[in-house]
C-alpha cells in the first residue's frame, strides 16, 4: 500500500473527494479543520538570521552542487 498527502483548497474538496472514491481510492484526513499545515509556521531563530543575511548578499555562493557539497563535508 503506498500513500502520500496532498493538499486540496476547501472548496474543490467535495470535488476531489468524489473523484477519487470514483477510483476506489481510500481516503483518511489528517486534521480536516487544516486547511494549510505551514500557513501558521514561523521559523527559528537561525533561520530567520540566515535568511536575513542572504537577503543583505551575504550569503555564500557556488559554482557548482558539487562544490556546494564539498563544503558540507
Amino acid at each position: 500500500m503506498e500513500s502520500f498527502v496532498i493538499h486540496i483548497p476547501s472548496k474543490k474538496a467535495n470535488l476531489v473527494k468524489e473523484l477519487l472514491k470514483e477510483l476506489g481510492v481510500t481516503l483518511k484526513a489528517l486534521d480536516p479543520n487544516l486547511e494549510d499545515c505551514n500557513k501558521n509556521h514561523v521559523p527559528n531563530e537561525e533561520t530567520i538570521k540566515a535568511m536575513t543575511e542572504v537577503k543583505e548578499g551575504k550569503g555564500v555562493k557556488f559554482a557548482t552542487t558539487s562544490d556546494l557539497f564539498a563544503s558540507v563535508k
